[in-house]
């Protein structure tokens, strides 16, 4: 080796390599070949352990394509709507019937695990990195193209054969809570990127979901919508859902597209999309009651909240009423997510140990019906990202509620 002694220094120092005070040369070099030896052993064990997880993850879903119908995800974010059509949904036992119910043990005293549908995501797509780094992290990812849709259409990609298309398109512009620009901006047309995808795949069923803006707004937004989704082959239906009426914790109303083939509809009710309303209630305190304090837990993403000063008015200035339902979860929080906490506030809480606080990361998730032992940070470096994904989000719950229409359409279809 014809390093220096400096050099060998710097690459102890630069690779975390202890104990290299004064050694000499001959000594370093021995230190070095070493570690870089213990260094290729950690990364060919490393390299063995990955291969072997990929090969689990392979045969599972092989095994899981071959009995379920195949799904095409647009404006992912973080699956939520993904989760709720093709992964294991943990909610409250609340929220919803027994016939949901998988009984099978959680970690979280309360809280049940739901039946699988038979669904699995062969396509996802979305802008948002960290969005896509939370679906990474909880193994909610399956082929995730971290693009702008209308590139990947313009470069003619090859999508996926599917049954179902899902997706939430970007909702801000038709929003009570927002400009209210519609059609007259970039995001506000971005379901004609979805149509077009619906129309080069020809999937059984799409569903598309979005605010309830869409039936207020000037001009009625939805007729639009309606007629292009009609113009590619499909009878197109929609609901107004409103999610405290399905076991959600949070009053968050949204208009759910549904359409099917029009080569496929003939065997179908007049109603056929119609989701009946569960008459569920669950409170915000139900979805709380099992967490800690921020100053004493050891759960990361409990430990983030915004530290946002108070203001005297504009959005996220209440505390949430824990006997009632949270407020809707938005995307563009910028802070000012809703209190947990105000002393003397709805709920009253008092105690030395209670801080005024606004809403963790943690309980925001769970609002939105994510599992409570899902990863929303990184522990060793938490950040408050995820508010954004968390937010934009489809509840899992409501995905979950959707997916078991869609599977009753097709099962009187095919």
């Amino acid at each position: 080796m014809s390093d220096t002694r400096e050099s060998l220094i710097t690459w102890c120092k630069t690779n975390g390599v202890k104990g290299y005070s004064g050694k000499k040369k001959e000594d370093l070099i021995r230190m070095v070949e070493e570690a870089k030896k213990e260094q290729k052993e950690q990364k060919e064990q490393k390299e063995q352990k990955e291969t072997k997880e990929q090969e689990v993850l392979d045969k599972k879903e092989s095994s899981i394509s071959q009995n379920s119908y195949a799904v095409l995800s647009l404006f992912t974010g973080m699956g939520g709507m993904d989760l709720g059509f093709a992964e294991q949904v943990v909610v409250h036992r609340q929220s919803v019937q027994e016939v949901d119910i998988d009984h099978v043990n959680t970690p979280t005293p309360n809280f049940v695990a739901l039946k699988r549908h038979p669904f699995h995501v062969v396509f996802q797509n979305d802008i948002l990195p960290i969005a896509q780094k939370v679906a990474e992290w909880n193994h909610w990812n399956h082929h995730y193209h971290l693009r702008d849709i209308r590139e990947l259409l313009e470069e003619k990609f090859e999508f996926p054969a599917a049954e179902v298309v899902i997706g939430g398109f970007p909702c801000q512009d038709f929003s009570h809570a927002g400009k209210r620009k519609g059609f007259d901006s970039q995001r506000g047309t971005l379901y004609q990127a979805y149509v077009e995808v619906v129309r080069r795949v020809q999937p059984l069923v799409f569903v598309a979901e979005n605010v309830n803006g869409l039936l207020t707004m000037p001009g009625e937004p939805i007729r639009q919508i309606v007629t292009d989704f009609s113009a590619v082959g499909y009878d197109v239906k929609y609901q107004l859902i409103k999610c405290e009426e399905y076991g959600i914790p949070q009053t968050r109303w949204r208009v759910i597209i549904m359409g099917v083939r029009r080569d496929k509809v003939g065997s179908l009710p007049e109603d056929w999309n119609i989701i009946p309303v569960s008459h569920l209630r669950c409170p915000l305190r139900s979805y709380f009651q099992h967490l800690e304090e921020p100053d004493v837990t050891d759960d990361a993403a409990q430990k983030i909240y915004s530290k946002a000063a108070r203001l005297e008015k504009g959005q996220g200035q209440k505390e949430v009423n824990l006997d009632e339902f949270a407020p809707t979860m938005r995307a563009e929080h910028h802070g000012n997510i809703e209190f947990r906490r105000i002393h003397a506030g709805e709920n009253n809480e008092q105690g030395h140990d209670l801080k005024e606080r606004r809403l963790t990361l943690r309980e925001a998730a769970l609002i939105q019906t994510f599992p409570p032992q899902c990863i929303l940070t990184e522990t060793k470096r938490p950040s408050s990202a995820a508010y954004k994904p968390i937010g934009n989000a489809v509840p899992p719950l409501l995905g979950y509620i959707i997916a078991k229409k869609v599977k009753w359409i097709l099962g009187l279809i095919q």
